[in-house]
């Protein structure tokens, strides 16, 4: 899917890890490095988006990958979505959950349409698969992007915590009901 904006969507497949594992961890760094120093920084980045895990996560039926790039072909933005396979947190209510499990967007591309545009192919990623919500969890002081998941339909439903190394930080859980 081309945008007018100078960028599209395609749906990542295995041939893509080693790209998505560069991108994620590219675009973890950039949005979390400042605030998440090394040693563990690192470590994380090695746990989570090693080329072996990408492959496997992209190989798994209950998944979605989204791959955003610019006219240039330079990798600009991803979405990860996978189905809930266990409970999903206490406030995350629906049938068939769906997890947007990663969501990140270049900052130099941030205002120019490429996040709303990715999170209407989540949606429709889901709704396909026959999702009655779709769910998320932000780091609690990632104000800018709560902001946009509301401007999207979300609503906070609740917190959990998430392990950094050593360091138990606390997220925001945030659903969108889909009609059907």
């Amino acid at each position: 899917m081309t945008d007018p904006g100078g960028f599209s969507i395609a749906t990542a497949t295995v041939a893509d890890a080693a790209r998505v594992a560069a991108l994620g961890a590219r675009l973890f760094t950039q949005a979390y490095g400042p605030t998440h120093p090394e040693p563990e920084l690192g470590r994380y980045l090695a746990r989570s988006f090693g080329v072996e895990r990408m492959t496997a996560e992209l190989a798994d039926d209950g998944t979605e990958f989204f791959l955003v790039q610019d006219e240039a072909g330079a990798d600009i933005g991803y979405a990860y979505l996978r189905q809930s396979r266990e409970v999903p947190p206490s406030g995350v209510v629906g049938r068939r959950p769906f997890e947007i499990a990663r969501f990140y967007v270049d900052e130099a591309w941030h205002g120019r349409g490429v996040a709303p545009a990715l999170m209407a192919a989540c949606v429709a990623a889901a709704r396909a698969r026959q999702a009655d919500v779709l769910w998320l969890a932000t780091w609690e002081p990632a104000l800018r992007a709560q902001a946009f998941y509301r401007r999207m339909g979300f609503e906070v439903v609740g917190t959990t915590k998430f392990l950094f190394g050593d360091v138990l930080e606390d997220d925001v859980l945030m659903a969108k009901k889909l009609d059907q």
